[in-house]
């Protein structure tokens, strides 16, 4: 039985035995960022947690991962940002989370804990032979033992006939792996989750695209023969082919 499984039509991974969620770079207030611009979306953080508890029941979900890059701002958050992290946890505050440190989360430990969250954050998450990391730095030795390493950091997406679709990368190892780990599970799978914030679809794939997690850019796991699935489950083909 496959350990994991997309939520489909859902930017949602669920592992499957300890019943665990796991969605990434939520980017909480970056709508703020936008109506500084001029665009308005009237409750993004209510309508993403209303979301996200949505996906959580329907999967029958037990605990949550959130895969880094939790708010928005790089540092301490200003009073807007740090009101809507407040909303978000407190809408999610019943249910069993762990959180993975992405490079947004400066500081994240102190918010959470002025607000009174007791969540524990770190930079790495192992559930059930699954390494949860957030994708911008290089996964732990441990982490390349497992059956599989997922990240997000990458907001990779497909153009499909004019439009951006979300999209879910799983690839295995390449050769430059072992430039840098001395020890790692041959058969182990890289899975790239998508942003679940609905206000990011992503970058179109394409070979500069490559370069956006340390993982591809070194070799260390296949971007060419990575293999692409949309939100519904389905195979696009590899990244090869679909960037012809």
């Amino acid at each position: 039985m496959m350990l994991v499984s997309f939520v489909k039509e859902v930017p949602a991974l669920l592992i499957k035995r300890e019943r665990a969620l796991v969605v990434g770079d939520l980017h909480i207030g970056m709508h703020l960022k936008l109506r500084e611009k001029g665009l308005y979306f009237q409750k993004a953080t209510e309508r993403m947690a209303d979301s996200l508890i949505d996906a959580y029941g329907k999967s029958g979900a037990k605990s949550l991962v959130l895969l880094g890059d939790i708010k928005e701002s790089v540092t301490s958050p200003k009073f807007a940002e740090y009101r809507e992290l407040k909303l978000f946890f407190d809408s999610i505050a019943g249910i069993d989370t762990r959180i993975v440190k992405g490079n947004h989360d400066g500081g994240l430990e102190r918010v959470l804990a002025n607000m009174g969250f007791k969540v524990p954050v770190s930079t790495e998450v192992f559930v059930d032979g699954i390494a949860l990391a957030h994708g911008n730095a290089w996964p732990s030795a441990m982490a390349m033992e497992k059956r599989y390493v997922a990240v997000g950091h990458g907001h990779y997406a497909l153009m499909n006939r004019g439009f951006l679709e979300k999209i879910w990368i799983v690839s295995g190892v390449a050769k430059n792996a072992g430039k840098r780990y001395a020890h790692y599970r041959k058969d182990i799978k890289l899975i790239v989750a998508p942003s679940f914030n609905s206000l990011i679809t992503g970058s179109a794939l394409g070979a500069e695209t490559k370069n956006y997690l340390p993982l591809f850019k070194n070799n260390a796991f296949s971007f060419e023969n990575a293999i692409v699935y949309g939100l519904d489950a389905k195979k696009r083909g590899t990244v090869s082919q679909l960037i012809r």
